[in-house]
């Protein structure tokens, strides 16, 4: 049993890159929305900046067998799958099967999402 979602990086150049999480699914908008404002200071170098929003998703666990996964392909999902443009600092949510057939759901640049969704975050 999971939770199972995916979080896509789109690069400039076209490709994404899927970041899985088993147990990801619950308060994910809230919680790409804390990886996108932690990667703030490199928005417009998408190299960094998806290395930090990735960092900050998978937090305490990289050293675990189970749990992440890094692809350019998306495996199990449960989950609508919000894809990260840097260079045009938005969010595309696609339905759960949407990158195939193209179905968004929503299109926000990063300063709406993040208005909508970091409201979400609980700090410790």
């Amino acid at each position: 049993m999971g939770d199972r979602a995916n979080f896509g990086f789109r690069q400039a150049d076209g490709d994404t890159i899927f970041l899985y999480g088993h147990w990801a699914g619950y308060g994910m908008m809230a919680r790409l929305a804390q990886a996108i404002e932690v990667a703030r200071p490199r928005w417009r170098d998408e190299s960094y900046a998806t290395r930090i929003a990735i960092s900050n998703l998978i937090g305490e666990e990289w050293n675990q067998e189970y749990s992440w996964g890094i692809s350019t392909y998306i495996g199990d999902n449960e989950h609508s799958i919000p894809v990260v443009e840097w260079c045009t600092e938005r969010v595309i949510l696609y339905s759960r099967d949407g990158l195939e057939n193209n179905d968004i759901k929503f299109v926000m640049d990063f300063d709406s999402f993040l208005s909508k969704f970091a409201k979400d975050l609980t700090y410790a």
